[in-house]
């Protein structure tokens, strides 16, 4: 029995099915993923709106720099599965492709597993840091944060499960849902005299009751996917772990490029400082979700055409994905040079000015990152993984160099500044010539230690 009748198997693939008639209905999944993902951004855009200025004049630039700082730590939650989520994203998208249940129930089930022993020692970690009063921004709220995220771990994989079923669309609609809720509860919240550590729950709340809710809907939806058992076998386990790893520390190097520039920003510059950039991250993040719903449905796609073999069709849409992210990324800048000034002034009512200097920096930042994410995509989907993490590690130490070096004399914009350089001049052409190189010399599982484990046998079925 195949994980879902419109994927089949290879060995349906041909006579029976077309290959344009495959195409077809890949393109098709890939609209519908994209499209329910940029309706949950355009909301999130909005939310972003009302929020900031509202949270801005409730907390003062101080206290709302710390909540952004403390929210911030809510990116990180892709990281907080050591990246059993990611993997699970091109295992089952494989073994939808080739019509194996059991294989996917199988990887399900070791990450999930996984995904409890990882809450279980993020719990304890958090526990101890309390009782030394080690985080540096309040305990309460670094406690908060890290609970929260450990809670997250297991539940988030629903949404990579969703994503590599090329369902895309329900996880759009659970971020949705994760998006009202959130919302919501900070203007309630802003409406009264409500403590610090309040508002920064929220943010968290949100995030564990929509992903619960995605995994019911998952389990429900796709009963023949549901793990046998509370805890997966060892063998299960590992095989999803080990891979896991390599996605984890893919995923560290270039994240951590990024995701601590708030923090960066308040330890560095101060509160005031830090309110800029949570703005800047803000107005980043929103662009770059943008376009990561656009593209993120490519990951799966890729990795099931792989396994089908049809180069011509990766090849196509790695050029079309990459021209329409760049295309739409430059239009977006030029209206934000142009505008983002007076809009902001506005938005913010003048509690909070950004400069030029920084919205040039926003504007290149965004831009670097749309130039990799699609070959990014393209060598996750081939279990190109290796060679990222040696790619993202050199670009991250130089982004880290180059921070410190500009901010003294760029403020905020220095630090997003460093990113920017060292994405163009190390990421970008690194990962375009290896997956050009790739299409020239294709593999079946790529050419690096997670493909070699992924062609592995299991140790064991899965009972």
């Amino acid at each position: 029995m195949s994980i879902e009748a419109g994927l089949p198997d290879r060995s349906r693939l041909s006579p029976s099915i077309r290959p344009d008639d495959h195409n077809h209905r890949r393109q098709r999944r890939i609209a519908a993923s994209a499209g329910a993902g940029v309706i949950q951004r355009l909301l999130q855009v909005a939310s972003s709106f009302i929020l900031m200025p509202v949270l801005l004049k409730v907390l003062g630039p101080a206290q709302f720099g710390i909540w952004g700082a403390a929210a911030s730590l809510a990116w990180m939650s892709g990281l907080a599965d050591l990246g059993t989520g990611a993997a699970l994203v091109t295992l089952v998208a494989r073994s939808n492709a080739l019509g194996d249940t059991e294989a996917a129930r199988r990887h399900i089930a070791g990450a999930l597993s996984c995904g409890l022993v990882f809450a279980g020692v993020m719990i304890l970690l958090a526990a101890g840091a309390w009782g030394l009063g080690i985080p540096a921004f309040g305990s309460n709220l670094a406690l908060i944060a890290f609970v929260s995220l450990a809670v997250n771990v297991p539940l988030s994989a629903a949404n990579n499960i969703w994503m590599a079923l090329q369902k895309g669309h329900i996880a759009g609609f659970w971020e949705l849902v994760q998006t009202i809720i959130t919302t919501g509860a900070l203007l309630t919240a802003a409406t009264t005299i409500a403590p610090l550590w309040v508002y920064v729950a929220i943010v968290y709340v949100g995030i564990v009751l929509s992903n619960l809710a995605s995994l019911i809907h998952l389990f429900w939806r796709h009963p023949e996917l549901r793990p046998r058992g509370f805890l997966a076998p060892m063998a299960a386990t590992r095989e999803v772990a080990r891979q896991g790893m390599m996605y984890f520390a893919m995923g560290l190097a270039g994240g951590l490029g990024y995701l601590l520039d708030n923090v960066l920003a308040l330890t560095m510059l101060g509160p005031e400082a830090s309110a800029r950039m949570v703005i800047a991250s803000r107005i980043c993040v929103t662009a770059v979700g943008g376009f990561v719903v656009l593209s993120q449905p490519l990951w799966p796609a890729f990795a099931e055409a792989s396994e089908s073999g049809d180069q011509h069709w990766i090849r196509k849409a790695l050029l079309r994905g990459s021209t329409l992210l760049v295309g739409v990324t430059l239009a977006g800048s030029v209206i934000l040079l142009s505008y983002g000034g007076r809009l902001l002034h506005w938005w913010l009512h003048g509690n909070l000015e950004i400069s030029k200097g920084l919205l040039w920096a926003i504007a290149a930042w965004i831009l670097s990152q749309a130039l990799v994410r699609v070959p990014h995509l393209l060598l996750n989907g081939l279990s190109v993984v290796r060679f990222q993490i040696v790619v993202f590690s050199m670009t991250t130490m130089a982004a880290f160099g180059l921070k410190f070096a500009l901010m003294h004399s760029l403020g905020e914009a220095g630090i997003l500044w460093g990113t920017t350089v060292s994405v163009l001049l190390i990421a970008f052409p690194f990962l375009v010539f290896r997956s050009f190189r790739s299409l020239r010399h294709p593999a079946p599982h790529g050419d690096d230690l997670l493909a070699r484990i992924a062609s592995e046998p299991a140790s064991g079925s899965y009972q």
